[in-house]
């Protein structure tokens, strides 16, 4: 196919397509500047498979470099928070513990007696739990797999065994009014914490990663601003540029050749579109012709 050869079917329908998605108050120099681009992703079937990967790499790349956010800092954790952490997890065990018999059989409280100071130990390590939690997952137990969402699922169970030896008292709790209380403290404090465990999970998903003390970005597309930056369009220019000349230099002598043909529909349709004047289509296709944006 020589220059003077029409581009196929399939090239004419995606570089109609391309110019189309120009925004529409694109600059001549800027709709000539992409003209290479839509031109060889539109006439070469391998280019246009390899385009989205080309472009994808250096997104990543940039989005690696922008990640950390510096308008945030992870929430600092005192080593008084860390000791309370610790309290809170002994208390919430030593709270069923008064009530389960030891291996020689015996428990630390009969039902009726303990129930008011198990019930106390459990909304009291309940408490420390939800004062707590806003800063848990900046916490080192947690990161040591410690202090996890999932252990507000554990104290329930062991809290609701405690529970039901104190509810199976049975009549002697009619007798005993702290009892009672006890026990229903206890019932609160089951209810509570399985509350408090859907808070953690969310935030055990929403955690955020921290890098060189920084809040990572959890989404992986660029963020709007930096795409349009300046210089992230130098860097994406000079990338496409190396990628396009890569290819142009292994392509046959036929895919040049269409390649070409493209470039000048390209001319075309942005002329047709308004966006090149007669004097500015007659410069694109003089430069087109000379294949300076092939070489360099």
């Amino acid at each position: 196919m020589t220059d003077r050869g029409a581009p196929t079917d399939a090239t004419h329908a995606r570089l109609v397509e391309a110019v189309r998605g120009l925004p529409a108050d694109v600059s001549a120099d800027e709709a000539l500047d992409r003209i290479p681009v839509m031109a060889l992703v539109a006439s070469h079937e391998d280019a246009a498979k390899a385009y989205a990967g080309v472009v994808s790499t250096l997104e990543r790349a940039e989005l690696d470099r922008v990640r950390p956010m510096p308008d945030a800092a992870p929430k600092k954790t005192s080593r008084a928070y860390r000791w309370w952490s610790v309290i809170a997890m002994i208390l919430a065990l030593i709270a069923p513990a008064l009530l389960m018999t030891s291996r020689t059989g015996d428990a630390a409280f009969d039902p009726v007696v303990g129930a008011l100071p198990s019930g106390v130990l459990m909304a009291v390590s309940l408490g420390l739990f939800a004062f707590l939690e806003p800063k848990r997952t900046s916490n080192p137990l947690f990161h040591r797999g410690d202090f996890g969402a999932a252990m507000f699922v554990f104290f329930p169970v062991l809290w609701a065994i405690a529970a039901f030896v104190v509810a199976g008292a049975g009549e002697e709790l009619a007798y005993e009014p702290l009892a009672v209380i006890g026990l229903v403290l206890q019932i609160v404090s089951i209810v509570g914490c399985l509350v408090l465990a859907v808070f953690a999970f969310r935030h055990d998903r929403e955690r955020p990663q921290w890098a060189e003390g920084r809040k990572v970005r959890e989404a992986t597309a660029l963020p709007a601003d930096i795409a349009a930056s300046p210089e992230y369009r130098a860097k994406l220019d000079r990338r496409l540029t190396e990628w396009r000349r890569h290819v142009y230099r292994v392509s046959t002598a036929d895919e040049r050749a269409a390649l070409l043909a493209a470039e000048l529909e390209a001319v075309r349709l942005l002329a047709e579109r308004g966006t090149l004047d007669p004097a500015a289509r007659a410069q694109a296709e003089q430069v087109v012709r000379s294949r300076s944006a092939w070489v360099g």
